[in-house]
């Protein structure tokens, strides 16, 4: 009978020691762990009662191409929930993953890997929550720390030699800790977990690129990248921080989702909190249909609180004309005085006459009735008079080609500026009803006030366009064979 009791024991010791782990070493008495959907408390709104509590960091640079780019950064009121209102994760983000830790303590203070009881994972999926890893406990009072990254990726395995988690500028991490929580046998053997509120302990960013209104017509591209300090830190479970350190710099890409408008923002990239930051935004665009690379701006002396949404607002905006169609249109037409080429200072300005030094004749490089011999028939960049607009070489005569982009941008009839009408480009570029120059026989102005006719740099090409007064029916139009070499018209200067 002895010997029977005695392998029995043996049997029982044997089969104790196989496993390390809780959840296995008392089976029956375990308890599975199911959690309820999680919710966030939202992005917070204190800092947004009044902005001015924030100080507005604006910067301007002036581009050599005649882009201006100004860059300002404040908290972004649109980006928040209205304060006290919590939003389910189902109707934020479908699909997110997070982690369920438990400690064997009643409060955060007393967590530590001597007292790690194990971990679930799970994931949304709608209103409800699918479990990835099981978690199974026994009875007792536990400290449960949740956290996620914010996204559907799969979470590392948990290493629980350790109290910590490593976070990085990128991820939307947001916990929750929930002390003194009492699983109890219940007849099912399971414990749902509720009541599980995400705070972010990131801070909310996005940018938004503006286009200049009057001046510019869409932004229908843009992405890019934001250059900042470095940060790396470690969230502990135990006092519930979040420790940041700096290193050198690091770029984070910037993504916008097909834009179509003047104003467009880009998705939400996340930081780590950090105060007197310096970064600079670098962009590829295209506004007006006119594309630019790698306009970048520097903004310093930011502040990225946790919990917290903030945009840097790009302004674009140019005093050099108008941008649509690919390219930028002068502020005003093109004419010559005193020895000097000038544009007239308003869009709408022309003078409409025989001697205002406003009329050219094809590839002349001075104003009717300067010309004494037959016009020519070739282009000669040489004798392009919007070239010798200062800084010399920077401007020139539009082509056939760029024309018909501004045609393509859609037009306006009967637009009116100021005293004058024409039409109106892209809902940006304004041209008068100029008329043209007949002087053959006898100089001879016409069709000012119903049609406006632009000199291009293409041999017979005359962009021409009119109102219904002028033979009942209003329309715009590239002749490709206009035959009369001694007719002048105005000028509309472009740059690339």
């Amino acid at each position: 009978m002895a010997k029977i009791i005695s392998y029995t024991i043996f049997i029982l010791l044997f089969v104790t020691g196989c496993s390390t782990d809780e959840t296995e070493y008392f089976p029956e008495d375990n308890v599975l762990v199911e959690v309820k959907a999680p919710q966030t408390d939202g992005w917070s709104t204190k800092d947004y009662i009044n902005t001015r509590n924030y100080p507005e960091k604006t910067t301007v640079r002036k581009e050599e191409d005649g882009l201006n780019i100004k860059i300002h950064t404040l908290p972004d009121t649109k980006g928040t929930a209205k304060s006290g209102i919590n939003t389910r994760w189902a109707n934020m983000e479908d699909n997110i993953t997070f982690r369920v830790i438990a400690y064997k303590c009643a409060d955060a203070a007393n967590i530590s890997t001597a007292n790690y009881a194990g971990y679930g994972d799970y994931r949304l999926s709608g209103s409800s929550v699918q479990t990835n890893k099981k978690l199974s406990l026994l009875i007792g009072t536990y400290t449960f720390v949740c956290y996620s990254f914010g996204n559907s990726n799969s979470l590392a395995g948990f290493d629980n030699s350790t109290t910590n988690i490593p976070v990085s500028n990128g991820q939307n991490f947001m916990i929750c800790i929930k002390p003194n929580i009492s699983i109890n046998k219940a007849e099912d053997s399971k414990y749902t977990l509720d009541n599980i509120v995400f705070k972010h302990l990131c801070a909310r960013y996005r940018v938004l690129a503006k286009a200049q209104s009057g001046r510019m017509s869409n932004i229908t591209a843009c992405s890019g990248s934001i250059t900042l300090p470095k940060k790396t830190a470690v969230y502990s479970f135990t006092d519930n921080t979040l420790n940041v350190q700096e290193e050198n710099t690091e770029t984070v890409n910037i993504l916008w989702n097909n834009p179509d408008a003047m104003e467009v923002y880009s998705e939400y990239i996340y930081l780590l909190p950090q105060n007197s930051a310096k970064i600079t935004v670098s962009l590829d665009f295209t506004v007006g249909g006119k594309a630019y690379t790698n306009k970048s701006i520097t903004a310093d002396g930011l502040t990225f609180t946790a919990n917290n949404t903030y945009y840097s607002s790009i302004d674009f905006s140019t005093d050099q004309g108008y941008i649509v169609g690919g390219v930028i249109w002068a502020n005003g037409n093109l004419y010559y005085e005193n020895n000097e080429y000038k544009f007239f200072p308003n869009t709408e300005d022309f003078i409409g006459g025989t001697n205002t030094g406003e009329i050219f004749y094809y590839n002349a490089l001075l104003p009717y009735p300067s010309l004494k011999t037959d016009p020519v028939k070739t282009w000669n960049p040489a004798n392009d008079p919007c070239s010798k607009i200062t800084p010399a070489n920077t401007w020139r005569t539009p082509s056939s080609k760029d024309f018909t982009k501004l045609q393509e941008a859609g037009y306006t009839i009967d637009a009116a500026s100021e005293s004058k009408k024409g039409f109106k480009f892209g809902n940006t570029l304004f041209l008068p009803y100029c008329g043209y120059l007949q002087s053959k026989v006898s100089p001879y102005y016409k069709d000012k006030d119903y049609r406006g006719l632009y000199a291009t740099s293409d041999y017979k090409y005359i962009f021409v366009f009119w109102n219904s007064a002028y033979n009942g029916k209003a329309g715009c139009n590239m002749p490709n064979d206009y035959n009369c070499p001694w007719d002048a018209f105005c000028i509309r200067c472009i740059r690339d």
